[in-house]
Formats: C-alpha cells, sequence, structure tokens
C-alpha cells in the first residue's frame, strides 16, 4: 500500500515528533531519579519537546498519575486518510516510544458507520491496515471492541486495538463519563485476587486513581472494570474527530485513564490545540483525494419552508445520478450507488405532529412520491433501520 505524499510528510513529522519525546522522556527519567519525590512532578519532558521541535505548545495535559503526558492533534481535512494515518501513528509509537510490539491502543471512533468500517478492516488480515499492524506487532495483533472480555496476558503477549465510541467519553460531566468504563466483570486477571486486600492496597498506592469499592489503612478493595485495565497499562489513546471531545470535562476523562500519549485527528481543530500536522484541502486535489465538485441549490420556485418541493428535487437528482451509474457500469464494471440522506427536525416517538418535520412525515412523502419503502431506512438514537446492511454491496 502506497502512501500519498502529504501522508509521507505527515507520518515523518509525527515520527520526528515522538523520537524526540522519547529522548526527552529518557533524559527527564533520569534526572528525576536523583530528585526529591516532592519536585519531580515539576519535570516537564513534553515541554521541552515542543520546544525542540519549534512547535507551539497550548494544551498542557497530566494523567491522573500526575505525570505530564503529550496530547497532539493531525489536523486532516475529511477524505484525507485519517484511518491509514492512524495506523501509522501506532507504528511509529509501538518502534519508538513504547519500544515493543506488545501493549494496548485505545481507538475511540465517533460514528457508528466509520467504527464498523475500522474494526472490520483491522480484523480482515487480507487488509492493507491490518498487515501493517501485523508488522508492529509481530503479526500478533488482537482487534477488542468495549464488552469483550480484556485479559492481561493478551495485552502483555499481544498488541491489543480496543475500540470504544466517542460517546464513552463525550458525557455531560466527569462523573458521568466514567460510568461508561465501570462494567464489572471480564477484566480480573489485571487484578490480584478479591481476598488479597493488601495487595490490592499496594495497587492502589502506585496508580492512585484506580476506583475502589473501599479503602482501609493499608487494605483496599479494588473495582475490576473496564477503566481500571486501561489506567494500568497507560496506552497511547487515538482519537478520532477530537474536536468533539476537546471540553474541560471530556479531557478530565481522557486524562484520568492515564494514557502516555493521546493522538487526535480532526478536520476542524479547536483552538488551544497542540496541531503538530497540518494538511490542506489543495493537498488533498494535487492527489486527486477530492473526486467532484458539489454543487447544492434550492429548489427553483419554492418558498423557504417548502420541504416536500425539495425532496421532489432530491429524488430526481438522485436518480439521475443512478441513471449515469448504471452506464457507467457498463462501461468499466464499476457499482456505484447514489445515495440521499435526509434529516429531520425530530424522531422521536411522541415529536410528530408538534409543528415540525418528523421523520416519519418524510417517509410518507418519499412514499407518495414513488419510493419503495424498501428502500428507505431510518437511523436515530432509538431507531436503527441500516443494522446489518451493508451499503457498499450491490
Amino acid at each position: 500500500m502506497f502512501l500519498k505524499e502529504y501522508q509521507i510528510r505527515v507520518v515523518n513529522e509525527l515520527k520526528s515528533f515522538i523520537q524526540v519525546a522519547s529522548e526527552k522522556k529518557k533524559t527527564f527519567d533520569t534526572a528525576s531519579a536523583g530528585l526529591p519525590e516532592e519536585i519531580r512532578d515539576t519535570l516537564n519532558y513534553v515541554d521541552q519537546t515542543f520546544k525542540t521541535s519549534s512547535l507551539a505548545y497550548n494544551d498542557v495535559s497530566k494523567n491522573g498519575l500526575g505525570n505530564f503526558y503529550p496530547r497532539v492533534v493531525m489536523k486532516v481535512p475529511t477524505g484525507g486518510g485519517k484511518t491509514i494515518l492512524a495506523v501509522e501513528a501506532i507504528r511509529e509509537y509501538q518502534n519508538l516510544f513504547a519500544e515493543r510490539k506488545t501493549g494496548l491502543i485505545v481507538w475511540i471512533v465517533p460514528k457508528e458507520m466509520i467504527y464498523k468500517q475500522t474494526v472490520d478492516a483491522l480484523r480482515d488480515k487480507s487488509h492493507p491496515y491490518r498487515q501493517l499492524l501485523d508488522q508492529a506487532s509481530g503479526g500478533k495483533t488482537i482487534i477488542k471492541e468495549k464488552g469483550q472480555k480484556l485479559n492481561r496476558q493478551e495485552i502483555e503477549e499481544n498488541l491489543v486495538v480496543l475500540f470504544v465510541m466517542i460517546q464513552s467519553i463525550s458525557r455531560a460531566n466527569n462523573s458521568e463519563a466514567l460510568k461508561v468504563f465501570r462494567d464489572s466483570g471480564g477484566y480480573d486477571s489485571f487484578f490480584p485476587t478479591d481476598n488479597r486486600y493488601d495487595e490490592h492496597a499496594k495497587w492502589l498506592e502506585s496508580t492512585p486513581n484506580l476506583d475502589t469499592m473501599w479503602t482501609n489503612g493499608d487494605q483496599a478493595q479494588l473495582i475490576t472494570s473496564l477503566g481500571n485495565a486501561i489506567r494500568v497499562c497507560n496506552p497511547l489513546i487515538i482519537i478520532d474527530e477530537i474536536h468533539r471531545v476537546f471540553t474541560p470535562q471530556a479531557k478530565k476523562t481522557i486524562d484520568n485513564l492515564n494514557p502516555s500519549m493521546v493522538l487526535g485527528l480532526s478536520a476542524t481543530p479547536k483552538e488551544g490545540m497542540n496541531i503538530i500536522s497540518k494538511v490542506s484541502g489543495l493537498e488533498l486535489k494535487d492527489e486527486e483525494m477530492v473526486k467532484l465538485d458539489m454543487h447544492m441549490f434550492p429548489p427553483p420556485n419554492s418558498t423557504d419552508d417548502d420541504w416536500k418541493g425539495m425532496l421532489k428535487s432530491i429524488i430526481e437528482k438522485r436518480q439521475s445520478l443512478e441513471d449515469e451509474a448504471v452506464v457507467f457500469q457498463g462501461n468499466t464494471g464499476q457499482y456505484i450507488r447514489p445515495i440521499a440522506l435526509l434529516q429531520s427536525e425530530r424522531t422521536g416517538k411522541d415529536q410528530r405532529g408538534k409543528g415540525f418535520v418528523h421523520s416519519e412525515d418524510v417517509r410518507e412523502v418519499l412514499v407518495e412520491q414513488g419510493i419503495s419503502p424498501g428502500q428507505i431506512a431510518v437511523k436515530s438514537s432509538t431507531t436503527n433501520e441500516l443494522e446489518n446492511i451493508d451499503l457498499l454491496s450491490k
């Protein structure tokens, strides 16, 4: 698999940053060993990494252990190949920073469709993305999803990539977000047996932000949860569309998972982020990653609120694209399915008939216009008619 020119540049910039970070961290760790414990936490190798790399250091972050760590962002436009860049980032992190082939990677994804596509690609051993990961792990890659059991031995002997939806860290407050990581069961192998309260207390002393059921002097009872399992692994965390979780509460949730590094990807970074690499739209155009111009027109001869007229125009436009796609397939053998995506004002069961355009109103008008009910699907927070449907299938 060949990277585009701009992707090669981005990977090289990331590689350079990780290399400097690794060197600075080793130097600072050696220096801190000879200092009084109360001032060790003041040493910030990340600050020196940014200075050496001539980059702006805006987002100063400490994990739940009180240790500085780099939280960096790559600005990549939509369609710029963020998945392949994330895979390459894992390879460089494992080689240069972790300096091992095993460990835990937490990969946070913003949308269900992207989640499924990425997980499916990385589970397919014939896919180029998976092959790149296998190069980093020596052929020992395991793809996990939240809810599946995690085993400490698996992480010690393999490169485990754990996928989590972004909603897990974008809750209204920090305590609610952390509830998502408090799933009991399936994580017992990370901690001492339940009745060794003295061992639990020792673990809590070394990792003070572990969730506990209770503590009492030199004894404690840790919660065997996903959150605690992640905390003791100090993972690399990759966050797609990191701008969606760049709030004080969401950042606290991320910090509290004790990452050794966070890499975010965003087409629209927020002010205050540590941006280490940027890709322009022109670079995508030069690499022919932008395929079509986009032209948007309101329905002709209609009022601003004529949504039914707008639907009629959309149906006609989609059909014209399908007619062209059929001819194209006959000439080239390549299949294309034009899909119209409509966002309605309301979708809830008790929200219809209150002066807003409801998804069921849209469905009825589409059927009236001759669209088969089987070609219409509603996707909302409570309804998912796209589940188990491969939209790329013929």
